[in-house]
């Protein structure tokens, strides 16, 4: 597989997701948030809908079976990570509902990438570098 310059966002919020949630716990400031959702679920929605939209965009003309196995690689992601994380001896734990935002993140990213390809030539109008990153 060739790398073009779409692969670079990709792969760098990829690394910044397996990383971030990779790190001993100790190393994140204890927060408090008192609302239905948690600041947690929150990110880890993000980062899954961020992953799939940016992996997405680097196969723009693909078919829709490039989406399912996109789909189904950041769910094992998100679940890899998860049973990762319940192994590592630094504080990190295993988390079911983070394993829920990671999936409810995804399918966002499925729902929401066709509504962004179809507006890509807009954005690289308006945002000259997208043009250099997604031709």
């Amino acid at each position: 597989m060739r790398l073009y310059r779409s692969h670079i966002p990709a792969i760098l919020w990829t690394l910044a997701i397996i990383s971030s949630c990779l790190v001993p716990a100790s190393s994140f400031k204890r927060f408090s948030f008192d609302s239905i959702l948690e600041l947690d679920k929150i990110i880890h929605f993000i980062m899954y809908a961020g992953f799939f939209i940016l992996w997405r965009l680097c196969a723009d003309k693909l078919k829709s079976k490039y989406s399912v196995i996109l789909l189904f690689t950041a769910i094992l992601l998100g679940i890899g990570i998860e049973v990762i994380q319940g192994e590592m001896k630094y504080g990190r734990t295993y988390d079911e509902a983070d394993m829920v935002a990671n999936t409810i993140g995804a399918f966002l990213g499925l729902l929401i990438s066709p509504f962004i390809i179809n507006r890509l030539p807009l954005i690289k109008k308006y945002l000259p570098f997208m043009v250099k990153l997604y031709r």
